[in-house]
């Protein structure tokens, strides 16, 4: 009997996913390691704890389990939100729930298999990215010729009529229609540096630096809003290898955004630290790498699901002189520098912005 007990206390103890044992009231009996892995937590900080401190404010998850106690109905593949009390972070989970069989005197329980979705999510959010700035490179490379050629056409068209015209209102419209073809040109320029990735200028880039210069830019648009800048910055990071005039397109659009997000009075953000928690490999090489995360945090009112959906999306945009351009550009960017960008929102709490770049990028 004991080398019985000891060999399915293996098999609990070896399984790559969590489990709970819970009771009929919802509180946690036991646990494997892999929970103590996935929630990084120790195992007696869990027994005793009610399910809701592990999966808080899901009123219908909690309701499902709680009913599939009572009714000893099993629940396969329910999705829920983990929380991390060492960081105070939350990560999505897959939820499978059994009945465990008892006897006629014995209180009913239950196990519950808890498969960490993280890394599953980030895989979903990579291949999201490389499909926006795939379906905008082919865009661009069909569209920016085509368009150009006739924009030279209307602009020497107008500048000669330009020339002649000596009524001011009619000299004014045509200087109009200069200005927007000059626009649209600029726009067509930056889907052409879309469709045609760079890798080169990439030098030792002191990532403190390009912030700060992005931060003297925007100072007075926050100061108008009698708001400030925190920098909480690490002095221990290293230089990494970058193109600086890239960096510095992306954290001032990341930045300029955070601005305009942010009310009167309020606050940006700015974090620098050796990143922890998030782990990125090189294009074609299975070898992971050291990085650093940039993150600009806003105490805006957060965004709404259909801006978090279509933050990548080419051409979306919730400004009313936007181009729909300036994340997918800062996308492209990052992605030149084997680096990806998180976005996390809450609506009436505010948008974080994570921004991980490896050291090296060879």
């Amino acid at each position: 009997m004991a080398e019985s007990e000891k060999f399915y206390q293996n098999i609990f103890t070896s399984l790559i996913d969590g489990i709970f044992i819970i009771s009929d009231d919802l509180k946690i009996i036991m646990v494997n390691q892999a929970s103590e892995e996935i929630f990084q937590r120790s195992k007696g900080s869990f027994e005793g704890l009610f399910l809701e401190k592990i999966f808080p404010n899901q009123p219908k998850v909690i309701g499902h389990i709680r009913q599939a106690v009572v009714d000893g109905t099993p629940y396969h593949h329910m999705e829920a939100i983990g929380f991390r009390k060492s960081n105070n972070g939350y990560f999505p989970v897959n939820l499978t729930f059994s009945p465990i069989i008892k006897g006629r005197d014995e209180r009913s329980t239950g196990v519950i298999l808890i498969k960490d979705n993280t890394f599953t999510k980030e895989l979903l959010e990579d291949s999201q990215q490389v499909e926006y700035l795939a379906t905008l490179r082919t865009l661009s490379a069909g569209m920016a010729h085509e368009i150009r050629n006739p924009l030279s056409g209307i602009r020497g068209s107008a500048q000669l009529l330009l020339k002649d015209l000596q009524d001011s209102d009619q000299r004014e419209y045509i200087e109009i229609v200069i200005a927007e073809v000059d626009r649209i040109n600029r726009l067509v320029t930056k889907m052409m540096d879309l469709s045609h990735p760079s890798s080169e200028n990439f030098n030792q880039t002191n990532i403190h630096q390009v912030l700060e210069e992005i931060l003297a830019l925007e100072g007075e648009s926050l100061k108008k809003k009698k708001g400030k800048f925190i920098q909480v910055y690490d002095p221990s990071l290293p230089t990494i290898e970058a193109n600086k005039d890239g960096l510095k397109q992306v954290f001032l659009n990341l930045v300029k955004n955070a601005v305009e997000a942010s009310p009167k009075g309020g606050q940006v953000t700015i974090t620098t630290e050796f990143n922890n928690n998030y782990t990125l490999r090189k294009i074609n090489n299975a070898l992971l790498t050291s990085n650093i995360v940039i993150k600009i945090t806003d105490s805006g009112v957060g965004m709404n699901e259909t801006t978090k959906k279509n933050l990548f999306t080419p051409f979306f945009t919730t400004k009313k002189r936007g181009t729909g351009l300036g994340m997918t550009i800062s996308l492209k960017i990052i992605e030149s520098h084997s680096g990806k960008i998180k976005v996390t929102s809450e609506k009436n709490i505010g948008t974080v912005v994570q921004v991980f770049l490896p050291i090296n990028r060879k």
